[in-house]
């Protein structure tokens, strides 16, 4: 949901590249930047609560404060996430305040918009005091449909394993199934225990590219249901049931998709139960012993 008078002074001096398609088809989509029109989309699909985003951003802007407020007015149904643009002096202080003071649940960075490289060691700080203070942070990955405004160099979802690796207490989710780099990002969920992958891509692409194997692969307890409300999508307007209805068509049993839907959320947002210790390496190899001694010591 955009802040209007905020959104219209960060864009001031930016000028939109009219061959992006989705620029052209985004005057169709005012009308789902009012709340009421969220809320009864939601009960149209389904929902009972969304995950809503600030941005601090250029073109794109919604205050932490604005998102509280919303949050505020439909506490049953909404569940804020905060911004900050991590190149700005004080950016710590002011995402620990919107977590603080604000009750937000997590923190949303959109790097190629924000313009800034996620494995850079200068924005750790954030990245740390978010494990310190438990909430989950989304980045985006992958393309993007502002055009020259921003660069697809800082939204590879490869450079999200550096900070996966770095902080591994960290809850990571990755936006958009990838956004044709669904490969790479499917790589980095694959690889680290603490990343998830949202399913807010095109309606097509889910149905390509969400198959029952990938899921199991990746980890049934790492993807999680998204929309990306309001944004239009391949000249259609966008409506909420629609990517619910995308899921449901799809071939995953039940017990994954009641994951997809509410149980993979709710763990992305208050942590796993603690896990009992895995085996050291030393049990290991003694459990092989046996075996490598059959083979002369050699595996």
């Amino acid at each position: 949901m955009i802040e209007l008078d905020k959104a219209l002074a960060c864009a001031e001096g930016f000028a939109l590249d009219s061959g992006v398609a989705v620029f052209s088809e985004f005057k169709d989509s005012l009308p789902l930047l009012s709340v009421r029109e969220m809320i009864r989309q939601m009960d149209e699909a389904g929902i009972a609560q969304s995950i809503i985003y600030a941005v601090d951003a250029p073109i794109v802007y919604a205050s932490n404060q604005y998102v509280h407020r919303l949050c505020k007015r439909y506490p049953d149904r909404l569940i804020g996430f905060a911004s900050v643009n991590p190149r700005r002096p004080g950016a710590v202080e002011e995402f620990q305040r919107a977590i603080e003071d604000f009750s937000l649940k997590g923190l949303k960075l959109h790097p190629p918009l924000q313009r800034f490289f996620p494995n850079d060691e200068s924005v750790f700080p954030l990245y740390e005091k978010a494990a310190e203070l438990n909430v989950p942070v989304v980045f985006h990955v992958g393309t993007t449909p502002f055009g020259s405004l921003c660069r697809l160099a800082h939204a590879n979802p490869l450079l999200i394993d550096e900070v996966a690796v770095a902080f591994p207490s960290l809850r990571i989710m990755l936006t958009h199934l990838g956004t044709l780099w669904h490969h790479e990002a499917f790589m980095v969920v694959e690889k680290n225990p603490n990343v998830y992958i949202d399913t807010a891509a095109y309606l097509y692409e889910i149905r390509e590219i969400l198959t029952r194997d990938t899921v199991e692969r990746i980890g049934r307890n790492k993807v999680i249901f998204g929309t990306d409300y309001p944004m239009p999508y391949v000249g259609r307007v966008h409506r909420m049931k629609d990517f619910v209805d995308a899921l449901r068509q799809l071939d995953l049993p039940g017990e994954m998709l009641d994951g997809i839907f509410s149980g993979n959320v709710q763990t992305f947002l208050n942590g796993r139960r603690e896990l009992a210790p895995g085996p050291s390496a030393a049990e290991i190899m003694e459990q092989a012993r046996p075996y490598l001694e059959d083979n002369g010591g050699m595996p």
